[in-house]
């Protein structure tokens, strides 16, 4: 089997990294100061960062994920070469999730941010969440217990 084609084909799945980051640089200004980055099983979010650290966390693990991967074909490729093509697809298929993933979280909070500018009128975005999040915090303080005086 010609085998001319295995390293570029392992090389190209480091283009997920550069789109990935495009995918953060081109609409930088438009994300909020702090996004969601973790959803429940209803997709509710339930974590929160900075969008420098949305960016940092999505890109890292993309690039961890890159390095095993690349190692890891590259291994196959070596020792069991009839095994090296359905492990670049699990490998193209698993960073493909990944990449999908920061996509997905950029794409939320863009939209997120969308569906509330309409009512937030004069309040700006980081006083609309600071009201917000203060809201929850009787919630998040325990039960309430009253006493009658007789």
């Amino acid at each position: 089997m010609n085998r001319v084609w295995h390293k570029p084909a392992v090389l190209l799945m480091w283009l997920a990294l550069p789109t990935a980051a495009w995918i953060y640089w081109r609409v930088w200004d438009q994300l909020p100061a702090r996004m969601a980055v973790h959803f429940d099983a209803n997709w509710q979010p339930n974590g929160y960062t900075s969008r420098e650290g949305a960016a940092q966390l999505g890109l890292e693990i993309l690039v961890v994920m890159l390095v095993l991967f690349t190692v890891t074909t590259l291994i196959v490729d070596a020792l069991k070469p009839v095994a090296f093509w359905p492990a670049l697809l699990v490998s193209y298929a698993v960073l493909g999730f990944c990449w999908y993933g920061n996509y997905s979280i950029v794409d939320f909070n863009l939209k997120a941010q969308q569906v509330h500018s309409g009512f937030q009128g004069p309040i700006s975005k980081s006083t609309s969440q600071f009201l917000v999040a203060n809201c929850r915090l009787p919630l998040l303080a325990g039960p309430v217990t009253r006493t009658t005086e007789n």
